[in-house]
């Protein structure tokens, strides 16, 4: 048996869900039939993601101590030697374990307890003497020196490491010192590039004929990130952006339906969430719709259906172009081959697009007002022709090299 873990795909982060349906499909193709994914349900729950059959297995770290599912609990019970609860279990018995980390949350950027979460299910493992297999993610940063440590001994025990940028893997490397193995120790693209797409059932009629009509009427997709947009204050103060988002999301849909009469502008949002929540992409596009008024009468439609990470990409696949904050958003459509722009609010953005050959594509929200992000989208948006050009040559390669990436991974995991 073959255990994932923080690549839960019931987060309603479709970023995550792509991690985790990547994953999943990857190994399913290669052989492996008794697969655990860990998410925030309750005890061991038989499921279908994608065509492949999983169990799905609670482990959240929550503070009820009591519940089977609880990661602390959980691991202290393992450590004991006495696997009373699911993930003790399942842990112990698994032939590796492998760990996403959600693809950037190893840092202690997001505030200790996800830092702890983060550990935690590593030393679920490690504790277990199971094989455990870091899967392509960011590194760090790590502020606090005491969790630089805890990090650094978590790598360095480890069976595999993977890493999915150039910065990660120069830290890897000096983290580890001269226990640094090539062969275990790699740097990788992000697994979602070779995510599959499907198409959604029960899109709006409207939305299916825009997709359909494209090739009359260009239609360009924008994600409006609520974590950026729903409180723009905050998120500028916390990331350093350069101006509210708000503004510069606004700008930017105004430059293009400014530079293309004909354009059509579908928003896309990537993380799903209730209603009022802060980081509700829905929220964010809805909001933004409703700013644009008269110049997006008709032109402008907010994606409404929740859809999969799956059916995500296959939407994104129909566009003419694509530009947004969330970056699985944008590896969906960049993999697929439609021209796209990241809007880099962290150097994550960058790195990503830098070990797929495309680090030009990114514009840095820290250092551009709302003026210049919207230049660069309709700059972007005009260079889009000679962009699908470039991209269908670049496309076959990074697929092949994400095949091949997962071929090996599939190997140190016992497959």
């Amino acid at each position: 048996m073959i255990t994932l873990l923080n690549a839960a795909p019931d987060t309603g982060n479709q970023g995550v869900s792509a991690l985790c349906h990547s994953v999943v499909a990857g190994l399913w193709s290669r052989g492996a039939r008794e697969l655990t994914v860990a998410d925030h349900g309750r005890g061991l729950r038989p499921a279908t993601l994608g065509g492949a059959r999983v169990n799905l297995m609670g482990l959240t770290h929550h503070k009820r101590l009591w519940r089977g599912d609880n990661l602390r609990t959980s691991h202290v019970l393992l450590r004991m030697g006495v696997a009373r609860s699911v993930p003790a279990r399942v842990v112990s018995g698994s032939r590796a374990v492998l760990d996403i980390s959600g693809g950037d949350s190893f840092t202690d950027v997001y505030g200790p307890k996800r830092f702890r979460a983060m550990i935690l299910t590593k030393r679920l493992a490690l504790d277990a003497g199971v094989p455990l297999i870091l899967l392509p993610q960011k590194l760090g940063p790590f502020r606090n020196p005491t969790h630089a440590a805890e990090a650094v001994e978590v790598l360095g025990r480890a069976a595999a490491v993977w890493v999915r940028d150039q910065d990660s893997f120069t830290f890897l490397q000096w983290a580890l010192g001269e226990a640094f193995d090539p062969e275990r120790h790699r740097l990788g693209v992000d697994v979602a590039v070779a995510l599959p797409g499907k198409a959604p059932e029960g899109l709006d009629r409207e939305t299916m004929d825009w997709l359909s009509a494209r090739e009359a009427e260009p239609i360009a997709g924008l994600n409006v990130s609520g974590l950026l947009c729903n409180d723009a204050p905050g998120a500028r103060r916390a990331f350093g952006l350069a101006a509210d988002h708000t503004d510069q999301i606004e700008a930017t849909a105004r430059a293009l339906l400014t530079a293309d009469k004909a354009l059509r502008l579908l928003l896309v949002p990537h993380v799903h969430r209730p209603g009022g929540d802060a980081e509700s992409d829905l929220d964010a596009a809805r909001a933004l719709k409703a700013r644009l008024g008269a110049p997006g009468a008709g032109r402008v439609r907010v994606l409404e259906e929740r859809l999969s990470a799956t059916e995500l990409k296959w939407v994104l696949s129909r566009l003419d172009w694509f530009a947004g904050a969330r970056m699985h958003a944008t590896i969906g459509a960049f993999s697929s081959g439609v021209p796209t722009l990241g809007l880099g609010y962290t150097d994550k953005a960058r790195g990503v697009f830098a070990e797929c050959g495309i680090e030009d594509k990114v514009a840095d929200l820290r250092n551009l007002d709302a003026r210049a992000v919207a230049a660069r989208a309709a700059a972007s948006y005009a260079g889009r022709h000679a962009r699908r050009v470039d991209l269908a040559r670049r496309i076959a390669g990074l697929r092949a090299r994400a095949a091949s990436e997962m071929d090996v991974i599939a190997r140190q995991a016992g497959l």
